[in-house]
């Protein structure tokens, strides 16, 4: 953010999910609840010592709350827009996907069918800015995964990458291949490649569970200097240990 903002520099949001299907059908209860645009309670049923029950409240405090009910369109305009502007002003921006498999971050990040996730709504409105005052800047797009401690490319046959330090502290990732993108469809088609070639692996929590970080960049470029970045991290779920003891031998 620029200098001088109010806005904080790092904001922790939480989105809650619906109950699923199978959760549903095994009779388990709803125990999240967003009592603010900025609160969520968990409860945890317990017993007393003459065993009954009673439910105890744990209340957590984000910078936003965002329920069952609000879409990623509402999310995105939340969240995400005001990082839109910060790009073309030079900053670079991040935006992590965190939580347990199943939690609902691909949906959030890639959408599905006819609902785009923020991938999608941030490529939309990044090339609407771009060719309204930008029209000179290319954009370019680097797709990579963190895995096991080693880097991969995702748009280069998942070639294995270096991260080097230069004299500046920047660290630069050796070999990384950019390409440049002319509009949202060409952006989400390699996002989408990328996506199909990372590392998952079968896990207690889910059958297809993404066993490594994909890292998403998206530069905007004045020629060969960039103006600004934003990068899209979708972390491994974060599976308990108790979740993922029957994970097969690609995953451990």
């Amino acid at each position: 953010m620029a200098e001088g903002s109010k806005e904080p520099k790092i904001r922790v949001v939480v989105r809650k999910r619906p109950m699923n299907s199978k959760e549903r059908s095994r009779g388990e209860v709803d125990v999240l609840e967003t009592r603010s645009p900025q609160s969520v309670v968990v409860k945890e049923i317990k017993l007393k010592v003459d065993l009954t029950r009673y439910i105890e409240e744990h209340h957590f405090t984000f910078d936003n709350a965002f329920d069952e009910g609000v879409s990623n369109q509402e999310m995105y305009t939340d969240t995400v827009v005001p990082l839109i502007s910060a790009v073309f002003q030079g900053a670079k921006v991040t935006c992590f996907a965190y939580g347990q498999t199943g939690s609902g971050k691909t949906f959030t990040m890639m959408g599905e069918d006819s609902i785009p996730g923020l991938y999608l709504l941030a490529a939309n409105d990044l090339f609407i800015t771009k060719n309204q005052s930008f029209r000179r800047h290319t954009v370019w797009v680097s797709f990579y995964e963190i895995y096991c401690g080693k880097l991969f490319d995702l748009l280069n046959g998942r070639q294995s990458l270096f991260a080097r330090e230069d004299a500046k502290q920047t660290v630069n990732i050796v070999g990384l291949q950019r390409r440049q993108v002319q509009d949202v469809q060409s952006l989400m088609q390699i996002i989408g490649f990328g996506m199909s070639v990372r590392t998952t692996g079968v896990t207690g929590a889910n059958d297809d569970s993404s066993r490594s970080h994909g890292v998403l960049e998206i530069e905007i470029k004045d020629g060969t200097k960039t103006l600004g970045k934003m990068s899209f991290i979708d972390l491994a779920g974060s599976e308990r240990g108790a979740d993922v003891t029957d994970s097969d031998k690609q995953t451990r």
